[in-house]
């Protein structure tokens, strides 16, 4: 497997609130049945129901009531997301709206993983959410063709499709307008296709692309908050973030170049921090998405693929406003050193990092950046942790405990050739600031 491939994989595993909040792209086969907005929904029998009266229902059911449904996998963070508002619009009109929510069977997704899942994912207060869904769904998606979820579909009480949206779209204005057949302008959902380059042309023969990128600012409907590669044969040469606060993209090139640094090698020097952190903004979560999502979409020649992350900072630091270099500051630090001649020395074998689990933690065939990046990331660890053995090779390290107890990990390191000592020293790091000469404006 292409080197960076995994790379990328264990950067996106290092940011795990990001990852919480994708959207995963869905393919559903084209049958021909799909429905245009106006014309009336097929009284659709539905076999596998659950968290509902009965466990088979028909549509016509739901007739005489706003019907929202609402497409959706356990492995969605954006559905999950959603179904507290979904929960709380069934619950504010009751009697006269049906949110129904409808897992494909496509989604791999069995009865008895949705209802774990609802068992587990619960109001605060330990209340089920009461939201019905359909399980293993082979006609609805079909009705309702998409590629991204969270899908919804409006069907009015008349039984008439009345639109299809996001999630974002589903709010209790848009409900009462919905009800009072008002009917609000409501963007109709397109779906991307990420798997090409951004809003090309299917001519576009992309094969022969030696060099494409573009960045948007603003959140773009029809694309998943999420990303994925570019591959030209067996060669990672490409990458593409999309629906995505700009400060993510910066740590996901930060980890790339520098990945030993880690979380605490970044600094964030700006003067306006709402504009990279929406819980600073007095914006709501939505308006803050329209206006500081970003999405950007880079394919390299395959003999540059190496410079990938370069090129990508680089048009980060022109274009976005802002810029990110890296730098020595003199600080309080962990120094990595050795204790003694002998170090924990590879004895082969596939590099393996499971540094990450709380039990038995270890590091097989690979170098000592990989447990200095994992410190790094650790709240545990309060000092910046930097290499001071000058030692290249590859070793295994084995750990009783997790990485957070910092007198139990130097006693495990010891015994290892290994030590973590405090001092004060040079520290590389990686900060971001605003770009001179930009107008606050233009970043807003």
């Amino acid at each position: 497997m292409p080197i960076l491939f995994l790379l990328f994989i264990l950067l996106l595993q290092l940011l795990p609130g990001f990852l919480i909040q994708m959207a995963r792209a869905q393919s559903v086969p084209a049958t021909g049945q799909s429905l245009a907005v106006g014309q009336p929904v097929p009284d659709v029998h539905l076999e596998e129901l659950i968290n509902y009266s009965a466990p088979t229902a028909r549509l016509s059911d739901f007739k005489g009531k706003l019907l929202i449904l609402d497409f959706w996998a356990t492995w969605c963070g954006t559905c999950k997301a959603a179904m507290p508002k979904l929960d709380a619009i069934q619950r504010e009109f009751e009697g006269q709206v049906q949110v129904l929510l409808v897992n494909s069977g496509s989604n791999k997704d069995t009865e008895e993983k949705v209802k774990a899942y609802f068992e587990r994912w619960r109001h605060p207060d330990g209340r089920c959410y009461a939201l019905p869904s359909v399980v293993n769904d082979t006609i609805l998606g079909n009705l309702f063709p998409h590629r991204l979820i969270p899908h919804v579909a409006w069907i009015g009480p008349d039984g008439t499709l009345l639109a299809t949206t996001g999630t974002d779209q589903v709010t209790p204005e848009n409900v009462r307008q919905m009800l009072a057949r008002e009917r609000p302008a409501l963007p109709q959902k397109k779906d991307i296709d990420v798997s090409r380059p951004l809003f090309t042309m299917e001519e576009l023969p992309a094969g022969n692309m030696l060099r494409y990128s573009i960045l948007l600012k603003g959140k773009v409907s029809g694309l998943p908050s999420g990303n994925r590669i570019r591959q030209q044969g067996d060669t990672v040469n490409g990458a593409a973030l999309t629906n995505t606060p700009l400060l993510t993209m910066y740590r996901i090139v930060q980890r790339a170049l520098y990945p030993e640094l880690g979380a605490k090698g970044l600094r964030v020097e700006v003067s306006d921090s709402a504009a990279l952190y929406p819980e600073l903004s007095p914006l709501s979560d939505t308006d803050w998405k329209a206006r500081h999502f970003y999405s950007y979409d880079l394919v390299v020649p395959s003999h540059q693929a190496d410079s990938l992350f370069h090129y990508m900072l680089g048009d980060l630091n022109t274009f976005s406003g802002y810029y990110a270099t890296l730098e020595q500051r003199r600080m309080d630090c962990l120094v990595l050193v050795r204790k003694g001649k002998a170090l924990p020395a590879s004895q082969g074998g596939a590099p393996t990092n499971q540094l990450f689990r709380e039990k038995q933690p270890f590091l097989r065939n690979m170098p000592l950046s990989a447990l200095v990046s994992r410190l790094n990331n650790h709240s545990g660890i309060t000092l910046q942790v930097v290499d001071g053995t000058g030692y290249n090779g590859l070793v295994d390290i084995e750990l009783s405990e997790g990485v957070g107890d910092l007198p139990a990990l130097r006693r495990e390191l010891q015994r290892q050739g290994l030590d973590l000592r405090q001092a004060r020293r040079r520290v590389p790091v990686f900060v971001i600031r605003e770009k001179p000469g930009v107008p606050q404006q233009a970043k807003r």
